[in-house]
């Protein structure tokens, strides 16, 4: 019995490996690709303004078809944005924290900006609300492509 459990801890250990590996065969530019395309996949009609008190982690995106970088940001556990800026954001993708200028709390689309680095602003193209739980819930059956990063888990 121990050799047959050793044997499926080894064949499971091998598939993760596996994947790994194909993780790590992606360029950044086609992991970001993939996370964009995924987050656009859920991600609803675009309003003119969203209300928050807070932001608890992001997500850079990449850039879309018309050059514009993307990103998600939480505001809640489920509460998540796709924000897409104007371009040229110049480095973005390495930022380490990011900040919502805005208005007492309410941030505009086409009129306030993304905070980040050392005194950078990129302007808020669209704003759209993602639908993170069913999201997360067709990753976990296994309908999503995967991604590099995953906020939270």
């Amino acid at each position: 019995m121990k050799i047959a459990r050793f044997g499926l801890a080894k064949i499971a250990t091998l598939g993760l490996i596996g994947i790994t590996a194909a993780a790590a065969a992606q360029s950044p530019v086609q992991r970001d690709a993939a996370n964009l395309a995924r987050f656009e996949r859920y991600a609803g009609a675009p309003q003119d303004s969203l209300h928050y008190f807070r932001t608890d982690g992001f997500q850079y995106l990449g850039r879309d078809a018309s050059g514009n970088d993307a990103v998600a940001i939480w505001t809640g556990v489920n509460d998540v944005y796709l924000f897409k800026l104007q371009a040229p954001c110049i480095d973005l993708q390495y930022a380490n924290a990011i900040g919502l200028k805005s208005t007492l709390g309410n941030v505009n689309a086409r009129m306030d900006y993304i905070k980040y680095g050392r005194g950078r602003e990129c302007r808020i193209e669209t704003i759209r609300k993602v639908d993170y739980k069913a999201m997360k819930a067709e990753k976990i059956r296994g309908i999503d492509y995967p991604t590099a990063q995953e906020h939270g888990q």
